[in-house]
Order: C-alpha cells, then structure tokens, then sequence
C-alpha cells in the first residue's frame, strides 16, 4: 500500500486556503480535523463523502479545501489502507465508504457545502452509502442524521454511546441501519422524499431482473452486494444470481466488486464442467450481476461440520481417503487447463447431492505469474502468499498444493488450520529479559508443519482419519513450496504406493505426526501470560488501560469483562500462588488505577460482568490481599451502592450479578447490611420469576432499554442458571426456604429443556427458540454454564439427577473442546473452569483429564508475541487482557488447573457449610 500521507495532503490544504490554528489529531481509525473554537452540536444532519483507496486523495484535496474555507470541522480515515478496508467487500454495509465525514453547523450550512463537495468531486469514484441519502444520483456526497457529539450515555447494557436527543428530552439510540432511517421528528435539509423511518424496507414479493429472473430470496447480503435465489422464467430451473455494487472493493489497481464478477463469470468459463455454469451477465443501475446454475448440495466445510456433529468421531479413513483422491483428482484438472486457483478452500468446494465435487467462486483463479489480487483463506494460504504484498504476480500450483494440505486437515480433524501468526523474536530487542531467562528453547516463529503436526497429534486418538492421511497432510503443508509434495506424490500416497522421491514427510527415521510435547506446556503458558498482563498495564494516554476491540472499547474500563477488574482478579489470585516480585508490584498499581476510578461512572450499574458489582469484588479481594483496610472499605461501600434490584434479572448486566456481589461481600465480612441487600435482591428475583409453559424463567423486559429486550434465556450469563445460582445461594445464606424452592424449580426447568444425546448434554439459548436449534456449549449461554449451576443445585439438596446432568453437560464441553474459541465467556477457559468443578465433585471421574485436554488445545493456539508465548482472544488472531473474552480468563483457568484453589467469581459457601451429599 502506498506511503502516502493523507495527513501532510490536509495540512497543504489548510495552509492554501489560510486556514490558521486548525488542529489535525491523529486516532487509530480516524484523524480529526477542528477549526479554532469549535463549539460542537449535540446532533443534527451530517454529510459523508464516499471515495476508495485510489481516490481518497483527490476527494480528501478537494473536500477538505472547501471545508476548511467554510469553517466546518471533519474527519477522515487516516489511512490508505484504512480506505481500502472500510470500502471491501466484509465491511459493514452499513457503514462501506463513509470516508469522510463533515459536521456542518446547521442545515443552510450543509447544503452550501455539500453543493460545492459535490461539483468539486464530481465523477470520481465512491461506493453509495446505503445508511445514508445521496445528495443525487450518483454523487459521492450523502448525508443523514445523526450525533455530533451526542448525548453521551452509559447504557444499561455497560457500553458508553453517543445517543440522540429527541424532542421530549429523551437520549435515544442513533441507528445505523443500510438503509436510510431519518428520526421522525427529522425534517430533511434537502427536498425529497426521505426513506423508511426506523424499519428494514419491507422485501417485494416478488423483483424481475433482466425481464427474466424472479428472486425468491436472498441467501446473503454484504457490502459487496447480494447473493439470491431466483427462478429462470426462461428455462424454469433454479438459479444464483450474485451482484456486484459499484466501487466496492476497489483497490489501487482501479479494479472493484464487479470487475471480480466479471472475473469469476470468466472463471467459470475456463473452468466449465468443473464448477457453475454461466446463465446470463447484466448490469442494471451500475451494478453487475451474474446469473448462473445452481448446484443442488452443500459446500465442503458444511459436509465435513455434519460428519462432526453431536460428538461423533467424524469422517471415517476410507471415507477420508475417498474425498481426499477426488479432491486431488480436481485440483488436477485446474492444473491441467494452466490455472492457480489462488483460493482453495472447503467454502469454495460444493459437495453435489450425487457426492461429485465442483468448484464455486473461483473469481481469483489466474494464470501463474499473471498480475493479481494474492487472494486466499486464513488457514488455507501458503506462506509464500501471507508474506508478499497482496498485489502482485500469482504463484505457481504449490500454493494450491499447501492449500489442498490444509483442506485434508479440515477434513480429517474437522479443525481449519488457522492459527494465529508468530512474531519472529528470536531476536527482538523488546522481548523481556527475565521471560527470556524462563524461556526454554528457541522462540523463533513455527513453521506451519510444525503448528499442523502437533494438531494432528493432539487429534489422532480420536479422529480416526488422521493417521490415514497424516503424511500426505505434512508432505503438502511444508513451508518450503520446493519442498511440498507434488500432485503425483499425493496420487501416490493415496494409491498406496510410497511418494516419488522428494517426498518430505513420513520417512522411516521421521515420524508422519510430531509428538504433542513440542506444544509449550502449561507452566509457561500461566508465566508468559503473567508477563504479559504485568506489561499490559503500563501507562496508557486514554481512559482505558489496553485496547479491547470494537465493542470492548465502548464498555465500561473497570468492568470484569473487558476491563481493570477482571485482570486484577487474575493478578491478585497469582500473586499468592506464583514466587514473581512484580506481580504484587502490579497488582499494587492496577488497584490504585481502578481504585481512583471506582465511582468514575455517570451511574453505577449492577451487573457482575458489565457493571460495577464486579468492580468492587476484584477491588476488594485486592485490597485484602494487599493489606490495605482503607481500600478495602472503599470497595465495600461501592458495593452497598449498586443497585440490587434492576429490570434485568441476569448476572452479567443485572441484578443477579449484583446479587452474587453482595454474598461475596457478606461472607467476607459479615456485615448486616449485606446480608439485607441479598433478601432485597432475592425477593425482587423471586417476585420477577414467571411460569411459562410450565418452565420458570426470568424474562428481560420487552420495554426495557437493552440489546437482551425480551429474552427468555436459559444460560448462566443472562437467564435462568445464573439467576438459580445466586438464589441456591441467598437461601443457603438466609435460610430462606422460598429462594432455594425457586432454585429447585429452575433446576426442574432446565432438566426439561436439556437435550440428551450421545454428545452429552446441552441447552438451546433461549425458551423461545425452537427445540433442537441454536444449541450452545459454554458458560455465558450453554452446557457448561447451566453444569455449573445444577452441580451447586445437587451440593445444596442431594439430588443425584443434577449431578448427572452436570456430568452429561461436562461430556459435552469436552466434546467441542477442538472448535471451541478461547475465552472464558464462550470458550475453553470457561468450560475448563466447570470441569474442574467436576472434578472436585467427581475425584474419580475423568473431569480433570477432561480439562487438562482442554488446557491442550489452549498449548495449539498459543502465538508468540514479543519472545512469550501466549493464548490468543476469542477472535483467534489477537492478544488482548480481556478477563472474558482475552488472556486474562486463559490464565486464571490455567492457574487454577496448575494450582487448584476455588472458582473465580462464584460465591461458593465453604464446604463445611453446604448440605452434605447422599
């Protein structure tokens, strides 16, 4: 990408047109531009100018010069590259190409400029804005209403937003739908008719295309365009029609989304009889579309998910064998006609209802050495590819080769190679000195035979396919593409002959799988993600201490979930059980920081997670453990100051969480005052349970101000056993028959709802859903969440079908463990943290091992981040603290697998006082 500096371009504008004392910030997305005593509105219609990457420059030139000579402040993307990725095809379609973005100080102002912008940049090329409405046909330049700065708003749900005011005084939210949706109180600055307010478009019965094709639905939408099923009046047989919207995904090379599809109607051509044929090609309202046949069956990826579903061991050898000779019989034939598919991939494979194999989406196949867009899947590219810029000449065959390696892998483990890439720091100045000392052996990144060998290891005792196609997996996926198998040693192998010579893998001296001991083991897990927490708190210029994200930068920075309070539980629990000065050192100044902001909120909220009732548990605990009875008392009283009865009953944003707090708190100190919280809290629950078809559930208000507005979940984070759980614990702290009545009753209700199985035990998220759909494994919403709950319920009442049920929950997390993500939240770390559960419950049972499984996976996707290795966040590319959904909740289930000790954030009565067991 070019090195241009956009920044130094809006300076030279400023100068030219003398506009003097104009500040120009720098942020991670976006650059402020801000005339002297900017006095910002609160809201009102805005314009955005549209460009892509290759025109951003003379849109920004030419825009910023006129509104910098109109004194209207704005703000751009910062970057090139920036522009590229909010103009690609995966970006919210909402929000493709709002390049820039201009705030006008009333409605003549807006009009002034958004003539001028318009007749200056008229004819360059930009996406539509589909939130917003063009100036005209055609124009770059779109406007809608919105928040300036906005009514600033912590909302019940823990984020921080920049509402609306409407007219009575209210703050409502500012929606940013692909279509335009004008607040009704909203008069337009321009004459028109405005879109639908507050509503998708309601969808035509029916939309003829091309005088031929009638839609019947759509199957996707993206930026890019969509992607329906229509019906070919002429032929009456069922087609895909693909659209392609004007300049999206438009690159340097001055290329888009439909010169692609142009691309891939060629493709299809090239390649025919090995994929779609083409149908028609039309372009309506600057738009392309594509028409072509329809192949009735499912692609690879969905083929290889069912065969893997339900616990089942998956695809077997011969069947492995079977698809991987057509596979390659396949990738041959694209060979042969002296193409690369650049993008070989199980989404990009349709298996037919007649099992034959075809190719779909081939828009990046070229020739080799042909000049092109470098395309591929994370997990399916070769290195060759991931190391070069995007654009460039294609590679050779190898590069599908690899690709095929990985496909193989998918197909037998049911796992996508994708892990997250090393940093080379065997070198690196930056890396730590003490981790260096603790690190043993070389940190250099892993090649990806070496990370793919110890997968396959870690899953060929139960993946009965892998060793049948483990060399030829290796023998593809080897670094080197002089080294990697070719298609002949591949037909070899598989033919049951030993590879022609060249052949890398599963030599007599060379096991086919490397043994799952490469992977780092455990205690270095626990002591480089220490480290690097420890380095995550160092002095940061904004309100939060580390990037969370997207979403966890708008929630609140001392929250449990992706804030202070989630990381200083983790540290204050190591500081105890790891011998390292610096942790207590640490520990010491991520208490002080949340200490000073603890009440630095507009309002505090109550969930355990989200809210402030967490903050003042991990403040607390920290305290103690720092021996500081000032703070300590600090925290106590932040926690007798969050509410404890709220319309949202669950833990991680409402009352339950707060609930659980004030237990910790009793049982910590004894004070009266928590102990009358928790009654308070418990009758407001009991009084908000309601009975529907005979199940009791806690429903989120329909009317309430949330994103959780009328669930009815069963889960741990936001319904039913999260809500039981700190009721089972009221009652047992009170005495109080009715709570543990209500506990009893909820426990009935998800015994009813859980759906048994050979995979073990597991729960659909929400009462509503229909039975058998959208079934769920982990702690926020699933199997290991509900377990956590009714092996507590079978602890307080001796009840041994809830032990059994929590055991066929654990069978079941153990069971995903493979496909599960990492986080505590919805992942290993969480589900680890219930099998321990159950092996404090079960000695003899196998939940221990079960977790140490789990801790496995965690040693396959830690990735080397300044010389440590580390667990990556829930995305799988990323390292953040994050307690929920980050490093944090790795190693605090880590530590306690190595360690032992209690569960975090579950107000367990000790032992000696919960009922005794039949």
């Amino acid at each position: 990408m070019s090195s241009l500096s956009l920044r130094h371009l809006v300076r030279a504008a400023l100068d030219d047109v003398g506009a003097a004392g104009w500040a120009v910030e720098e942020e991670d997305f976006w650059c402020r531009v801000t005339r002297p005593s900017a006095s910002e509105r609160v809201q009102g219609w805005k314009l955005h100018v549209s460009a892509t990457a290759l025109s951003a420059p003379h849109v920004l030139d030419r825009a910023a010069r006129i509104l910098a000579a109109g004194g209207c402040s704005f703000k751009y993307a910062r970057s090139l590259e920036l522009v590229e990725e909010m103009t690609s095809a995966s970006y919210d379609r909402a929000q493709c190409g709002k390049f820039l973005t201009a705030y006008p100080d009333d409605d003549a102002h807006l009009r002034e400029l958004a003539h001028r912008i318009d007749a200056a940049t008229a004819g360059l090329p930009g996406p539509a804005i589909l939130s917003d409405r063009p100036l005209r046909k055609g124009s770059l330049v779109h406007y809608r209403y919105g928040a300036f700065r906005g009514v600033p708003v912590l909302t019940n749900d823990g984020s921080f937003e920049a509402r609306l005011r409407e007219p009575g005084g209210a703050a409502v939210p500012d929606p940013r739908k692909p279509w335009f949706c004008p607040p009704p109180w909203a008069e337009l600055p321009l004459a028109g008719t405005p879109g639908r307010a507050s509503a998708a478009p309601a969808a035509p019965s029916s939309v003829l295309l091309a005088d031929r094709f009638v839609v019947k639905e759509a199957i996707r939408h993206s930026a890019r365009g969509g992607v329906y099923r229509a019906l070919d009046e002429h032929t009456g047989a069922e087609v895909i029609v693909k659209q392609a919207r004007a300049h999206v995904a438009g690159g340097l090379t001055g290329s888009d989304a439909r010169d692609q599809l142009r691309r891939e109607a060629a493709m299809l051509t090239a390649l025919n009889g090995l994929c779609p044929d083409v149908v028609d090609q039309f372009e309506k309202d600057g738009h392309a579309f594509l028409v072509e046949t329809l192949i009735s069956g499912e692609t690879l990826a969905r083929w290889v998910r069912d065969r893997y579903a339900d616990a089942a061991p998956g695809v077997d050898p011969a069947a492995a064998l079977s698809m991987a000779a057509r596979l390659v019989r396949l990738l041959g034939e694209v060979h042969q006609r002296g193409l690369v598919l650049q993008d070989f991939s199980p989404n990009n494979i349709m298996v037919g209802d007649d099992e034959r194999l075809w190719l779909i989406d081939p828009e990046w196949a070229r020739r080799p050495d042909e000049w092109t867009y470098r395309a591929y899947t994370p997990g399916f590219g070769a290195p060759e590819q991931c190391a070069v810029p995007r654009i460039g000449p294609a590679h050779g065959p190898a590069v599908d080769l690899f690709a095929l390696g990985a496909v193989l892998c998918y197909l037998t483990t049911g796992v996508a190679p994708a892990f997250a890439a090393d940093d080379d720091t065997t070198d690196d100045d930056t890396a730590d000195d003490d981790a260096a000392d603790r690190a043993e052996g070389s940190r250099a990144a892993r090649s990806p035979e070496e990370r793919v060998s110890a997968l396959l290891a870690l899953m060929c005792s139960e993946r009965p396919a892998v060793p049948a196609l483990a060399p030829a997996i290796l023998g593809l996926m080897v670094a080197d593409p002089e080294l990697r198998w070719n298609q002949e040693q591949v037909s070899d192998y598989l033919a049951g002959r030993t590879p022609t010579a060249g052949a890398t893998a599963a030599s007599p001296d060379r096991p086919a799988v490397e043994p799952a001991g490469a992977l780092p083991d455990v205690r270095r897990l626990v002591d480089d993600g220490l480290t690097y927490l420890v380095h995550a708190l160092r002095p940061h210029p904004g309100e939060r201490l580390w990037k969370s994200g997207s979403f966890g930068d708008t929630t609140d920075p001392c929250a449990v979930q992706h804030g202070s309070a989630g990381v200083l539980a983790v540290l204050g629990r190591a500081s105890e059980l790891v011998d390292r000065d610096e942790l207590r050192h640490s520990l010491e100044r991520l208490a002080q920081w949340t200490d000073e902001r603890r009440e630095d909120v507009p309002r505090l909220l109550p969930g355990l997670y989200f809210g402030r009732a967490g903050t003042a548990w991990a403040l607390y605990d920290a305290a103690r453990r720092l021996d500081d009875p000032t703070m300590a008392r600090r925290a106590a009283d932040l926690a007798l100051a969050v509410p404890v009865q709220w319309p949202n009953p669950d833990v991680c944003h409402g009352a339950a969480g707060a609930g659980l707090a004030q237990l910790h708190f009793w049982q910590a100190t004894g004070e009266p005052a928590f102990l009358e919280r928790i009654i308070t809290c418990a009758d407001g629950l009991t009084a908000r349970a309601e009975t529907v078809r005979g199940r009791t559930v806690w429903p989120v208000p329909e009317d309430f101000d949330s994103v959780l507005a009328g669930i009815r979940h069963l889960g741990f984070g936001h319904g039913v056993a999260g809500v039981a759980s700190f009721l089972l614990g009221a009652g047992q702290a009170t005495g109080r028959q009715e709570y543990t009545d209500l506990a009893v009753a909820a426990g009935a209700t998800l015994a009813a709802e859980a759906e048994l199985g050979p995979w073990g035990a597991r729960w659909r998220s929400d009462l509503d859903h229909e039975p058998g759909t959208g079934l769920l494994y982990h702690w926020c919403s699933g199997a290991s969440g509900i377990g956590t709950f009714l092996l507590r319920l079978w602890r307080a009442t001796g009840d041994s079908a809830h032990l059994r049920l929590a055991e066929q929950a654990g069978a079941a997390v153990h069971a995903v463990r493979s496909t599960a993500s990492t986080a505590a939240c919805h992942g290993i770390a969480g589900d680890g943290d219930f099998l321990l559960d159950l092996a404090d419950a079960v000695p003899e049972g196998p939940y221990r091992d079960w977790a140490c499984d789990l801790a496995s996976v965690l040693r396959l996707r830690a990735v080397l981040r300044d010389g440590l290795f580390v667990v990556p966040d829930e995305s799988g590319t990323s390292v953040r603290p994050d307690a929920q959904t980050g490093l944090a909740g790795a190693v605090s289930f880590l530590l306690r697998l190595t360690h032992g000790g209690p569960r975090p954030w579950m107000a367990d009565l000790p032992a000696e006082s919960a009922h005794t067991p039949r």
